[in-house]
């Protein structure tokens, strides 16, 4: 039994190291106009909700599907026009769809927009995973580039 315990863990341990410093960049064009929900007080409030799915590539040029649900969580009173937003992400591999990464945090946007500036950048937790991913932790560094384009950098510790 405590033979088994050992290679149990050598083996646990040789798995979470293979994701150890992975870094995953993501991207894709404009991203597409959210399904909008206006929840609460009609027009930007708290609680509306933006809904996308779309597909991105990796550097392999592989597919993978995201996944967003962002809230409202309400407006900074120190800086007019700018909400506060949660955002859950889940970014399913295609070449294995068992393989996904779950990302959360809050973000800063401009109150008329669905997305980040240009030249934008946000950083968000992964906070987990399914597959080979599951257990997961690190960031997100997501960035809106100039020509309208994204570019999710992934880092896994």
């Amino acid at each position: 039994m405590k033979k088994f315990a050992m290679a149990f863990a050598l083996l646990a341990a040789s798995t979470v190291s293979a994701l150890a410093g992975e870094t995953i960049t993501l991207t894709h064009g404009k991203a597409p106009t959210p399904t909008y929900i206006d929840l609460g007080t009609p027009g930007e409030s708290i609680g509306d909700q933006r809904i996308w799915q779309f597909d991105s590539k990796n550097a392999d040029g592989e597919t993978v599907v995201m996944d967003w649900l962002m809230v409202t969580m309400g407006a900074l009173d120190e800086s007019p026009g700018v909400e506060r937003r949660m955002t859950s992400a889940v970014f399913s591999f295609s070449s294995s769809p068992s393989d996904t990464i779950l990302v959360q945090g809050i973000g800063f946007y401009p109150s008329a927009g669905a997305t980040v500036k240009i030249d934008a950048t946000l950083e968000r937790a992964v906070i987990g995973g399914t597959g080979k991913y599951a257990g997961a932790r690190g960031t997100l560094v997501t960035t809106h580039l100039d020509d309208g384009t994204w570019r999710h950098v992934v880092n896994l510790q």
